[in-house]
């Protein structure tokens, strides 16, 4: 099978590659051999580096120098028209008039070609396809109409899946397909139990609205002196100007706690993220809003026990059903320390949470899995 995928927006860039977006034509290659194709336009932040082993199982390709949307687009339609007759399957992300267009075609140049697509399904999206949405019988009929040259779907989610599976618009088209966790560029991904530490981490864009990291500060403040003076709190990512002044000033007000929280700033070596991972016992989480949260995925991958709020419905699917770890719905900095405290006095109940976590996460989202059901998917569609 020959797959190419077609990215717009800044995604000519390694770091939306060895997500989903590029970890599923690695897997397709490393396990089915498939010849793939990621095809993504300009990054304008920096230069993209791409790791050898991606490139050997991937062929890296920008269709677009253009930083415009509908330039893009333009290019990527050029792209489909010089190249597409050579392929076999073609993944989409998204939905929407673009993605239909661009479906219809390839499916004129190439009838016999897969056409995928990713709904990478949010809360917004989610609620577009709702039935509960007013007109959504005919609504549902008319998208299911625009978007007839798409083969299937999947969507990430399986509230969302159960609830839009059987509608006008995906019935018989939608499958169920999780994000799952890269490892690619990690030396070692074994996990010794007895080696973490006292640690509680957060990843991510710190400051910014969507990840509410001021409650986790505000929740450190509720630890008991006795259990918080025993751990660290380590905070990863890049900060945004106001959540740096945010914690200056919260550490100037509480001086007590600077020996516990720990800035460690943007980390883009994979092998020493998922060292800081390995040795952390807790992975805190309190985000307004996400969609899958691969952050929270990886720290469980690596032994991490989630600490989260509801911040989307597939916070269901990570803790399966609310049996790994804790899922804090009130928002509040007590209910988040109440969570905390509950497995820092407790060795023997955070070591037996963190074997579920480990064990959990690796088999429901490790791509060997994920990417063999994507091939069973493709094979399924595929026309002789």
């Amino acid at each position: 099978m020959r797959i190419l995928e077609i990215l717009s927006g800044p995604s000519y860039d390694s770091v939306i590659a060895y997500k989903d977006a590029g970890m599923l034509l690695y897997e397709l290659n490393k396990s089915f051999n498939y010849t793939a194709n990621y095809c993504g336009c300009n990054n304008s932040e920096y230069e993209a580096e791409w790791n050898p082993q991606f490139l050997k199982s991937v062929c890296v390709t920008k269709i677009s120098e253009s930083l415009e949307f509908k330039q893009q687009v333009l290019d990527i339609k050029k792209y489909i028209k010089d190249h597409i007759i050579s392929y076999d399957a073609v993944i989409f992300f998204n939905y929407g008039n673009t993605t239909y267009k661009l479906a219809n075609l390839c499916k004129q140049i190439n009838p016999k070609i897969v056409v995928y697509v990713k709904l990478d399904m949010g809360k917004g999206g989610y609620e577009h396809f709702a039935p509960n949405r007013d007109f959504f019988f005919w609504r549902s009929r008319f998208e299911a109409f625009k978007s007839r040259w798409i083969d299937f779907f999947t969507v990430e989610t399986k509230e969302y899946y159960n609830t839009l599976k059987d509608t006008s618009m995906f019935k018989g088209r939608l499958h169920y397909l999780p994000n799952g966790v890269s490892t690619l560029g990690i030396d070692d991904a074994t996990v010794n139990i007895e080696q973490k530490e006292n640690i509680v981490i957060t990843v991510g864009r710190l400051g910014i609205y969507e990840k509410n990291t001021e409650l986790l500060l505000d929740s450190i403040l509720e630890i008991p002196d006795n259990l918080r003076s025993q751990w660290k709190f380590y905070f990863v990512g890049p900060q945004t100007t106001e959540f740096s002044q945010y914690i200056a000033k919260f550490l100037e007000d509480n001086p007590m706690l600077a020996p516990n929280i720990v800035q460690l700033g943007n980390i883009t070596d994979r092998n020493e993220l998922s060292n800081l991972l390995k040795k952390s016992k807790i992975i805190c989480m309190p985000s307004r809003t996400e969609s899958t949260c691969i952050a929270t995925l990886e720290g469980m991958y690596f032994g991490c026990i989630p600490i989260i709020s509801r911040y989307s419905a597939f916070v269901r699917d990570t803790t399966n059903n609310e049996t790994i770890g804790k899922v804090v719905d009130d928002y509040t900095s007590s209910g988040f320390a109440k969570a905390m405290v509950e497995y820092m006095k407790d060795e023997a109940h955070l070591k037996s949470e963190v074997e579920k976590a480990i064990s959990y996460a690796r088999d429901t989202f490790d791509y060997k899995s994920i990417g063999a059901e994507l091939n069973r998917l493709l094979m399924l569609y595929k026309k002789d």
